[in-house]
């Protein structure tokens, strides 16, 4: 009796474990995203047509991750930190900063305000 109590036991036990893996997000915003677009100066411009209006490389990614967090890499720069979607709102947070957006129509539109300046950048997958 005693062993056969042992065995459920730990046939309970490694359930138990087996449940504590991470919970996977389900979320229209789970996967790769690439810029294809930029509003900027009230004007919507293709990544292409942007890059060559300012002379760089503009090629920007993100990779929204089923676990919670992201990945991103700007011109070159990359970062990473968690993000929450309460639909239609994205928002990506790292250590300084916090980006929102929206999610609609299979994009991810995120907004920016800096140095006085907003602009926006649209995701597709």
């Amino acid at each position: 009796m005693k062993k056969h109590l042992a065995v459920i036991m730990l046939a309970v036990f490694m359930m138990v474990l087996a449940g504590c893996g991470g919970k996977k997000i389900d979320a229209p915003v789970v996967g790769d995203w690439k810029l294809s677009t930029v509003e900027a100066m009230g004007q919507t411009m293709t990544v292409e047509d942007f890059a060559a209006l300012t002379g760089s490389d503009v090629e920007m990614k993100i990779s929204i991750k089923d676990n919670g967090t992201f990945s991103a890499n700007f011109e070159g720069e990359s970062g990473e930190g968690k993000w929450e979607y309460e639909e239609p709102t994205i928002t990506l947070k790292d250590d300084t900063d916090t980006l929102t957006g929206e999610y609609k129509d299979g994009k991810i539109t995120l907004s920016i305000d800096e140095g006085g300046e907003s602009y926006s950048m649209t995701f597709e997958k």
